[in-house]
């Protein structure tokens, strides 16, 4: 009878460990999950993702959020294959695809990866209570989309790129356009207008790009990075041939299945012949990036970077 006593005596003693240790790995993990602030950004291109990226790194729970098939070519620099195939990385930061508000949670819970969805920003929002939101379509010929309100305890409000005026139609805007100030936070007045030339990469300018002439789903078997001859037919846009517009690699290409619009850019090809280049991120997003971070921290919105996003944000 003793030793029965002292059997279940030790088994309530290794029970009651048990659940003190639980308890206190998952009041942890809540007490980890409630000072990490979560951001939307708009927009899976390679600006979008860039500031994902940096914001994850900064600490916050991001979800990345566009419509169904993008057409975002610059595949090799940001999120968007997530959108085709359920998941992709950019340097060393995942994100997975999430075609449901309810499985956002359980990406973001990881904290190790970014959620990507189609849902809209305003019902991501609403289930999240996000405490910023960042348009990165960075529309260049049309006027940009008001996110502000006069709500006091709506999230903060950033617009990338061309037509943002900071108070008017978002909170702060972040300067897109090459030259000193790119990346700069205006808390007030509006970001330089579009000035309709793209910076010249190995000696080429617009000539390195392939626009729609229609709209239509885009088809192709090339990937980012291949080379590419001049005048090579390397896709299809509604059953019309695209091909290569001087040799090089493959820089940028809409995924197969893409959704085209009349305009939209479908290929780049960078004359440097430089695939590493294709990857990883570029110059230009990173210092966008970086200057949502500082409105961030600015407005203490988030506290202090962690050193391991300090050392990516100085190195890249």
């Amino acid at each position: 009878m003793a030793h029965h006593f002292l059997q279940a005596a030790a088994l309530r003693a290794d029970f009651l460990r048990t659940v003190r240790f639980l308890f206190h790995v998952i009041m942890r993990r809540v007490n980890e999950l409630e000072i990490r602030p979560a951001a939307i950004v708009v927009g899976c291109g390679d600006v979008g993702s860039a500031v994902a990226h940096a914001l994850h790194n900064a600490g916050c729970a991001v979800v990345l959020a566009d419509r169904a098939d993008p057409p975002w070519t610059r595949r090799g620099m940001a999120y968007t294959d997530a959108w085709y195939v359920g998941t992709a990385e950019l340097v060393q930061v995942g994100a997975c695809f999430c075609a449901s508000v309810r499985s956002i949670p359980f990406v973001l819970d990881r904290r190790d990866m970014i959620a990507a969805t189609t849902w809209s920003w305003q019902g991501v929002a609403e289930a999240l209570h996000p405490i910023a939101i960042i348009d990165a379509r960075v529309v260049k010929r049309q006027a940009p989309a008001s996110l502000k309100t006069n709500d006091s305890a709506a999230p903060l409000t950033i617009g990338l790129g061309p037509g943002f005026v900071a108070g008017v139609h978002v909170d702060i805007a972040i300067e897109t356009a090459w030259g000193d100030t790119l990346g700069a936070v205006l808390e007030s007045g509006g970001t330089k207008p579009f000035e309709g030339e793209p910076r010249r990469v190995g000696g080429a300018g617009r000539e390195r790009y392939v626009y729609a002439a229609k709209a239509g789903r885009f088809q192709s078997d090339r990937c980012i990075g291949d080379r590419v001859a001049a005048g090579e037919e390397i896709a299809t846009l509604g059953g019309d041939s695209i091909a290569a517009p001087l040799a090089g690699v493959l820089r940028g290409l809409s995924a197969r299945g893409a959704r085209i619009g009349v305009g939209q850019k479908i290929v780049e090809v960078d004359p440097r012949g430089e695939a590493s280049l294709c990857f990883g991120l570029g110059e230009r997003p990173r210092r966008i990036a970086t200057g949502v971070v500082e409105a961030l921290l600015r407005r203490g919105v988030i506290m202090d970077l962690p050193r391991h996003a300090q050392s990516a944000s100085l190195h890249g």
